[in-house]
């Protein structure tokens, strides 16, 4: 073990006994001090996303490493959040939290929390180019919006950025954004859904400003703790930022400026990856044209950001040296019951029965986890691999002059796939964890993605052939475990079978929806989320001595006296009851828009997109995430302070003065995380994009980048070269 220390002095146990004189010298009290930290576990959310299903995965990883390392300590923190997708309740007026994109699923330690997670948060701030000019403009419906009419926090950003400025790629991530246009609009007609609205976007480069300050975090965990072993869970987009973290970690933030702390994070968790391998036509036609990168640039470059992490894999801590042994400390980090070869754990339904599985060192590999249902990456246009999966291989070639056919090698010792599927088969759920072998992703009967046909599911969705398979390469895990797949669906409704004919698939389950997707369907104002009229409301109001009634303009005031703007209504109509009653009037009013939030939350039910269900499935993480991280040693965490100081830099909407408060007790932060931290800060305080020195316009080492475009003009030269008019020209 190393034995790396950090500056923060503190107690890490005590104990009281009674003194008594003439006490032996070597009349100790045992004290129990707190076992350390074994990793330090980032955890990055996709576009959209303000953090979801963080709880869910920080509480399984937690029971996951008690079960692994034979410990009963780890605790994962709770997040606040209001109504959940799962969750049938009715809300009401009451139950709507102000100041929401502030406090909503934000992380909350309690005095039983101990966890190797940090949270990771990143967005867009739109800069006053982006902003309507029309200050009349700058709300709809009490929502902040940008020029294309994108729902925006208070602060003028959206956390993830917008759900269509998503990639499939990562040279895309530099200098491009979702486009609008008549084809957008039919897309976002076809979709018919509110809460997630398909607008033109900004730039996406707020994307390589959320990967350069991942690097720079694990850097700078590293320059804490030289040893340190750092894993990176990563969902949808969140995949893609993590893999260019890594060039930019063996490249250096500073290029040719590489120390120690300059290598890639031990090991990546990929969950409902976007990264696709395929030249999409919906996506050429409709938004990159020939600027589209090539299956040759999109394999390449994974297969290079993957060679990153195995070849960083790092030795030390020894992994056998985690194992307690008399004269040798291994600080807690594993319990009696752990061994580096074969290890003890209870499994059962309670707990109570024993098991030996294989351990193993995880450092240097990268597991990406999918699932067929995943309807958003299975959107035609996208086809990620975190749908469809891997193949082992891939054959290819460079436009550029000389290029010859090559074959990639994808799947390997180092890069690992598990399938999670709510399909059954033989009328059984398909495990996780089994010993590796083909699987077929679609047999003969089943749909693509689980979803009922059409014409629209057609278009939408992309095609997964009968008979596909993959080579499920994943360690065996034991006991294997039916994957939980219905954690964020509503009870019940993810049961009715697709069709007579196929008793494996069930129709997609529902979802409610939270007040953020509340919030974002009324930015659009239009269908459900345009402010809809009440019924005839008969209220209190004095009969005037002639019997008059009072305008529109004055009730309105009278109901929205001393209420916040999203209590207040619009009052169109007043008439006096039939027959008149006096002290009495009808009134026809506009619902507020607290009373709309209420509404969308109570009625919009949604089918679910599979596309957070294994984020969502506590089991998951339980069972499957928490025994394909590294283990090893993470004494930054260790240290409360640091531990502190690294979560507020892991979430870009910290104030800088936050952070200048923590760093008083951490003089040595890096002056080039620093650096980046600044930058950031004044991006999502003022909109201001950082500079070069900051976010490079040149791709990393390992990014490829080549477009249609560049392929479609070497093949013209290589014709032109051969055409008898060139040979004799």
């Amino acid at each position: 073990m190393s034995d790396t220390t950090t500056s923060s002095p503190r107690i890490v146990g005590e104990h009281q006994a009674i003194l008594n004189c003439n006490r032996p010298q070597n009349a100790f009290v045992n004290t129990d001090v707190q076992n350390r930290f074994p990793c330090t576990t980032i955890l990055i959310h996709g576009v959209n996303d303000l953090g979801t299903d963080f709880g869910t995965v920080e509480g399984g990883l937690c029971e996951g490493l008690n079960d692994r390392l034979g410990r009963t300590d780890f605790k994962g923190a709770e997040y606040s959040h209001g109504r959940m997708a799962n969750d049938p309740s009715q809300v009401s007026v009451a139950d709507m939290m102000k100041n929401m994109d502030d406090v909503i699923y934000r992380r909350q330690e309690s005095e039983e929390t101990r966890s190797p997670l940090i949270p990771f948060y990143w967005g867009l701030r739109v800069g006053k180019e982006d902003l309507p000019r029309d200050p009349n403009k700058e709300t709809v419906n009490g929502q902040y919006v940008d020029r294309f009419g994108n729902r925006l926090d208070e602060h003028r950003a959206r956390n993830g950025g917008f759900f269509a400025n998503a990639t499939n790629n990562i040279p895309d991530m530099f200098d491009s954004n979702f486009k609008g246009g008549m084809a957008t609009k039919i897309l976002d007609r076809m979709q018919g859904d509110p809460t997630h609205p398909l607008r033109e976007a900004e730039n996406r480069h707020y994307m390589v400003l959320a990967a350069r300050r991942l690097a720079a975090l694990v850097r700078q965990i590293r320059l804490i703790d030289a040893d340190g072993t750092v894993n990176i869970i990563a969902h949808s987009q969140g995949t893609l930022i993590s893999l260019l973290a890594q060039a930019y970690l063996v490249e250096g933030l500073i290029p040719n400026q590489c120390g120690p702390a300059d290598r890639p994070a031990d090991t990546l968790v990929l969950i409902d990856s976007p990264y696709s391998l395929s030249e999409e036509f919906m996506d050429r036609l409709l938004q990159r044209g020939d600027q589209q990168q090539t299956t040759y640039a999109r394999a390449k470059t994974l297969a290079n950001l993957v060679g990153h992490v195995a070849s960083g894999k790092y030795p030390t801590p020894p992994f056998d040296q985690l194992k307690y042994e008399p004269g040798r400390d291994n600080f807690g980090v594993v319990g009696p019951t752990w061994d580096p070869a074969q290890a003890r754990r209870l499994s059962g339904p309670q707990g109570n029965e024993c098991v030996v599985f294989a351990e193993r060192d995880n450092r240097g590999k990268v597991y990406m986890y999918f699932s067929p249902e995943d309807a958003t990456v299975g959107l035609s246009g996208v086809n990620g691999m975190g749908c469809s999966g891997l193949p082992d291989s891939i054959d290819v070639r460079a436009a550029q002059q000389g290029g010859k056919p090559e074959t990639i090698n994808l799947l390997s010792a180092a890069f690992r796939q598990r399938v999670f599927t709510r399909r059954l088969r033989q009328g059984k759920p398909v495990q996780v964890g089994t010993p590796p072998g083909n699987f077929t992703i679609r047999e003969k009967g089943e749909t693509s993605h689980g979803l009922p046909g059409g014409f629209t599911t057609w278009i939408k969705s992309a095609q997964i052939s009968v008979g596909t398979q993959r080579n499920i390469n994943g360690e065996a895990l034991t006991p294997p475990f039916d994957p939980e797949m219905e954690g964020n669906v509503l009870p019940g409704t993810a049961a009715t079978p697709l069709s007579k004919n196929n008793d494996g698939e069930f129709a997609p389950g529902k979802q409610a929806i939270d007040q953020l997707e509340a919030e974002i369907a009324l930015s659009t104002n239009s269908g459900e989320g345009a402010l809809q009229a009440l019924p005839a409301q008969t209220i209190d109001w004095p009969t005037s001595e002639d019997g008059t009634l009072p305008t529109s303009t004055e009730v309105e005031a009278s109901l929205n006296a001393g209420k916040g703007p999203d209590d207040q209504c619009k009052v169109s109509r007043v008439v006096s009851t039939v027959p008149p009653s006096p002290g009495h009037i009808v009134v026809y009013r506009q619902e507020t828009l607290n009373e709309a939030k209420v509404r969308l939350m109570n009625q919009h039910k949604g089918e679910s997109s599979y596309h957070s269900a294994v984020m969502s499935g506590r089991r998951n993480h339980r069972c499957a995430t928490a025994f394909d991280v590294s283990v090893g040693q993470a004494r930054a965490l260790d240290d409360p302070d640091w531990a502190t100081l690294l979560r507020a830099v892991a979430d870009w909407r910290t104030p800088m003065s936050r952070i200048d408060k923590l760093t008083k007790a951490h003089t040595n932060l890096d002056e080039q995380t620093l650096h980046i931290i600044r930058a950031n800060c004044e991006y999502y305080d003022q909109g201001n994009f950082p500079g070069e020195d900051v976010i490079p316009k040149a791709f990393p080492a390992g990014v490829v980048s080549e477009t249609i475009e560049m392929r479609t003009d070497e093949i013209n030269k290589q014709v032109r070269a051969r055409s008898p008019h060139h040979m004799h020209g």
